[in-house]
């Protein structure tokens, strides 16, 4: 088999994905199965590479692949490259600028709004719009009457009184946080609807900032100005935006050119490195810190405040203040925050003012000689789209997880958008996921376990612990095929008009549509990061494991992440063999043998007869 042939890698990933049947799709899937069967080893090769879909591959096969093609492929063996296969594909079709996005232009949005029109901000988060609202503020001579109010308990009163005085002096009113306030949103939509543009102030401006909630108000969204405020992508483009956000005159005002554009680049590039970090999980941060640009901002006014007041360079205290105190007052774990300390270290230092510091290994990042903004934007442009794991000095594996990740979310989103139905004589969404409840249904076994039976054929035994173990993971699983079986039930009968569709099983209907597992499943769940359909399937080897376990006793080799609750079992394992040798259980440990790839068919086909002993008791 492929998998003897290679053991693992590209073979078993290609087994696995190319058994549901990919030959139908016709093109070069077709004869892909004996291309690879006949190539294994340069397969092996690019399924090893760094960057599979840059180098060429078997029969040149990624010259014949169509764009889709290409992407299918990469999912099947290689599903990290999905992300570059899309940028390539957007950059073929539509050009570089739909790979970055523009920066918000407040301005714009300035002129089309008017004084019953309020402005909306969409956070995100680490998002703050109120430095680039301050900044359009004084570019409109109203730095000073801008009257930005906090929301939260007690604050409605202040806001009351803040747009009444505003759409008389005509004052710009910032309600930041509204999805804080909720009792007050009904307040705000009852005076947003009276505004009457012929007595309002024409300098009168309402601004509104709020995370998605649904206690904001719809008419509010419906007739205001919707701006989304999401932090920029990737180390080139938090750059960009960063630089973007300087004013010319700030940046060109202070008495030590050379150093203080060398030190706020290497803010700037540390600001966008610990904020990238996170994409890794805790290989970049034990904890996802809200790293925003006010903590970016206060950093560089406290930067050039130093070397405006002191003769030399003070980096203890610059130090000390960045990754202490602005960004340090944000890491909570002590790991962390020896992290953050010596990233810093390596931008606020001496050598950053040597025009051959690096700051990666590759050299493709230093800090550019001192110029103007433009010319530091035009540096940061020339960077690469994507980052490697080099410039974050982490190995290049770092990266597989983040991608792989970042790519299912493309996918998931992209079919979340995909119509469903209803349309030219098509099924409807009802139907289609009654259907999907059907196959659930048909596939499940007709009764769950029966505890009774078993916990009287295999009683409480002092010297067997599995006896515990097994009615314990049972009643779990009962548990679980009852949610299943009754949701299915009920989901096709709402459908026939048989029982009440509620709003819940609406979106367990949609969930089924979109191929994912409903919440009300996983509350009483094992751990599974597989789609539904996976999902089911796993489910039903799970019960099968546990039916055998039932018909023919404890199995030689167990199926480890089959459990429920593993720590059970382990546990039960080591009570029957502190109890056999009449040792404290805290004394025994677990050794580990590996076992030879060979071993490994014959358990998979039967846990109870196979190359192995189960030991005596």
């Amino acid at each position: 088999s492929l998998e003897a042939q290679a053991g693992g890698g590209v073979a078993e990933r290609y087994h696995v994905e190319q058994a549901a049947g990919g030959e139908h799709l016709g093109g070069v899937f077709v004869g892909l199965t004996d291309n690879v069967e006949a190539n294994l080893s340069q397969w092996q090769a690019l399924f090893d590479e760094e960057t599979p879909d840059e180098v060429p591959w078997p029969d040149n096969l990624h010259e014949k692949c169509t764009g889709l093609e290409l992407g299918l492929l990469l999912e099947s063996l290689r599903p990290d490259g999905i992300v570059r296969n899309v940028q390539r594909q957007v950059r073929e079709k539509l050009g570089d600028k739909f790979l970055e996005p523009p920066p918000l232009d407040l301005q714009q949005c300035y002129d089309d709004s008017a004084p019953n029109v309020p402005l909306i901000f969409v956070l995100t988060m680490g998002a703050d719009p109120m430095a680039e609202l301050m900044k359009l503020a004084v570019s409109k001579g109203m730095g000073d009457a801008v009257s930005a109010i906090s929301l939260g308990q007690g604050q409605g009163p202040k806001a009351v009184t803040g747009i009444k005085g505003g759409t008389d002096t005509g004052a710009w009113v910032v309600l930041a946080n509204c999805h804080l306030a909720k009792s007050f949103m009904p307040v705000l939509e009852g005076m947003v609807e009276n505004f009457d543009p012929a007595t309002l102030n024409p300098r009168f401006r309402l601004w509104l900032t709020a995370m998605p909630d649904e206690s904001f108000p719809v008419s509010i969204l419906q007739n205001g100005i919707k701006m989304t405020v999401e932090p920029p992508k990737g180390l080139k483009s938090v750059m960009i935006r960063a630089y973007l956000g300087f004013d010319s005159d700030w940046y060109e005002s202070c008495t030590k050119p050379k150093v203080f554009k060398k030190l706020l680049f290497g803010l700037t590039f540390f600001h966008a490195l610990i904020l990238e970090r996170r994409k890794f999980g805790p290989l970049g941060w034990n904890i996802r810190y809200a790293f925003s640009e006010p903590d970016r901002d206060i950093s560089s006014q406290q930067l050039k405040m130093f070397l405006e007041d002191f003769q030399e360079t003070q980096w203890a205290a610059l130090n000390y203040m960045v990754a202490e105190c602005n960004y340090g007052g944000r890491v909570t774990d002590a790991n962390d925050r020896k992290t953050i300390v010596k990233i810093l270290s390596d931008f606020y230092t001496p050598d950053i003012l040597d025009p051959n510091y690096k700051l990666s290994k590759s050299g493709i990042y230093y800090a550019p000689k001192s110029g103007t903004i433009e010319d530091a934007i035009e540096y940061i442009k020339g960077l690469p789209l994507n980052e490697t794991p080099e410039v974050f000095w982490l190995h290049s594996n770092a990266d597989l997880t983040a991608l792989i990740n970042e790519g299912n979310d493309i996918l998931r989103t992209a079919i979340g958008l995909m119509p469903r139905g209803g349309s030219g004589g098509g099924k409807t969404p009802e139907e289609l996921f009654s259907e999907v409840a059907a196959d659930i249904e048909t596939k499940l076994p007709a009764k769950k376990f029966d505890i009774e039976m078993v916990c009287y054929k295999y009683p409480t035994d002092y010297n067997e612990s599995m006896n515990t173990v097994l009615p314990q993971e049972l009643l779990r699983f009962n548990r679980l095929y009852t949610r299943i079986k009754d949701t299915v039930v009920v989901l096709q009968k709402a459908v026939k008009g048989l029982a009440v569709m509620t709003p819940e099983l609406e979106v367990v209907g949609n969930l089924f549509l979109e191929n994912k597992v409903p919440e009300s499943f996983k509350k009483v769940s094992y751990p599974s990061l597989k789609p539904l359909s996976g999902y089911i399937v796993d489910f039903l080897k799970r019960l099968e494991f546990m039916g055998g376990w039932i018909d023919h006793g404890p199995a030689v080799c167990f199926w480890m992440s089959g459990f429920f609750f593993t720590q059970a079992f382990m546990t039960g394992v080591k009570q029957n063999m502190a109890r056999k040798y009449k040792v404290p259980i805290d004394a025994v440990i677990w050794n580990f043998w590996i076992q030879k790839p060979e071993t490994l068919p014959s358990v998979k086909k039967d846990m109870w007869h196979n190359d192995f002993e189960r030991p005596d008791k």
